[in-house]
């Protein structure tokens, strides 16, 4: 038998091609054995089967290996998947930013000259708005304190001619979007447990408590230990020029997101109680210096956001139930015509003095909070393209959360907008 030496073509991946190969190859090794090519026969229905299968396996190889590169990938999931990788961070549908007016009625102080200083309120980040332009969610402070506010005389004595009350009007950014809630019960420990919460429509979580009260927060990575929390300024000469400070705090329960196109995903560290210690304000001389027994300092390099040091990644929830708050956003209450956003309806009021919050005057001052939008809230709210995520994911992947060079700067500003 003569030696077969007739090279195989691995070039050949369509129908086509395959089944001419398969046909010169049988024509030139068993040329006594098979002779009938017509398509009717049975030899043709296996030439044609084998092809079929050939050209199948070769198109999946090719998708799969299109699919691993971001730049010719084509599913929406993969090209998430590819750029989260890269540092992107997906946040699904945009939401609507604006400002809304808000107005109170105080009463004047004992001189009539100006507002009772005691009962100018603070409205709270995350009071809602509402009206016929959908919902929003109140992102700052708005205190009525602010020397730049707008004062006038609301109410007038006649019979002294001084005024008994101030209307002021404060202004505040607000954000489209609803509060939700949901549960989630855990059982026994594990490690890196995941939790997935199937709504689409959830821009970002809020709030994590577990039944025991202890708070989870939101980090980019579970090696970031540390969240800063701005707390009200009590002191009364810096409180005009800084109404509020940053605090460092422990965040020993904590946990990352991940967005797809339909689902969040939240996935915890992998520590338990009896391993991980939990401070709370993070101090600065244990994390300073790391010393351990020895006179000098060989590592002088700092990160804020990994203060304690710890390899536990973070207490993961265990025997427990979680109560989730987060926020949802669709293009049904993105979007608001000018004086659309007229109500409060749910208003989270403190004093500069505790002691007065629930006497009738500020309940009184309380109650007569008016809000108006002066311009619209408009935006686009649909989730970005397969194109768009690939552009963005491309440009975040040279700044790797740093800002060095003007594109760093460009492509941190560029993810800013997207994520308003």
């Amino acid at each position: 038998m003569a030696k077969r030496t007739f090279p195989i073509d691995y070039t050949s991946r369509d129908y086509s091609s395959i089944r001419e190969d398969l046909i010169n190859y049988t024509k030139r090794y068993y040329p006594d054995t098979y002779k009938d090519f017509s398509e009717a026969s049975f030899g043709a229905l296996m030439l044609d089967t084998v092809a079929y299968v050939g050209d199948i396996m070769s198109f999946y190889l090719d998708y799969q290996v299109n699919e691993s590169f971001l730049d010719t990938a084509s599913e929406y999931d993969n090209v998430l998947r590819l750029s989260q990788q890269m540092g992107y961070k997906y946040i699904g549908s945009n939401s609507t930013t604006g400002m809304v007016s808000v107005y109170a009625v105080v009463p004047a102080n004992s001189t009539g000259l100006g507002p009772n200083t005691d009962y100018m309120p603070i409205l709270k980040r995350n009071s809602v708005f509402g009206g016929s332009g959908g919902s929003f969610i109140l992102l700052e402070d708005i205190r009525f304190d602010d020397p730049s506010n707008d004062v006038v005389a609301s109410n007038i004595d006649d019979a002294t001619g001084n005024p008994t009350s101030y209307a002021i009007k404060a202004t505040g950014q607000v954000i489209s979007g609803r509060f939700g809630t949901t549960t989630q019960t855990v059982g026994a420990f594990e490690r890196f447990k995941t939790i997935t919460l199937g709504n689409p429509n959830i821009v970002e979580i809020i709030s994590v408590f577990d039944s025991e009260g202890h708070e989870y927060f939101e980090v980019e990575y579970l090696t970031q230990d540390v969240v800063y929390k701005s707390v009200p300024n009590r002191d009364e000469n810096t409180r005009n020029n800084a109404p509020a400070l940053i605090r460092p705090f422990v965040a020993t329960r904590r946990f990352t997101t991940k967005k797809t196109a339909n689902t969040i995903q939240m996935q915890f560290g992998f520590g338990s109680d009896t391993e991980v210690a939990t401070p709370g304000l993070a101090e600065p001389s244990n994390v300073v210096l790391q010393r351990a027994a020895k006179g000098y300092v060989t590592d002088a390099i700092f990160d804020p956001s990994d203060l304690v040091g710890s390899d536990k990644l973070g207490i993961g929830p265990a025997n427990t139930t979680l109560t989730i708050t987060y926020r949802l956003n669709t293009s049904n209450n993105a979007n608001a015509a000018i004086g659309a956003v007229n109500r409060i309806t749910n208003s989270l009021v403190e004093f500069n003095n505790p002691s007065i919050a629930n006497n009738s005057t500020a309940r009184t001052v309380v109650a007569s909070f008016e809000c108006f939008n002066e311009e619209p809230i408009v935006g686009s709210v649909s989730i970005p393209t397969i194109e768009e995520v690939r552009t963005q994911a491309l440009n975040i992947f040279p700044a790797q959360s740093r800002a060095v060079t003007s594109t760093d700067y460009e492509a941190m500003v560029y993810q800013a907008t997207l994520e308003q």
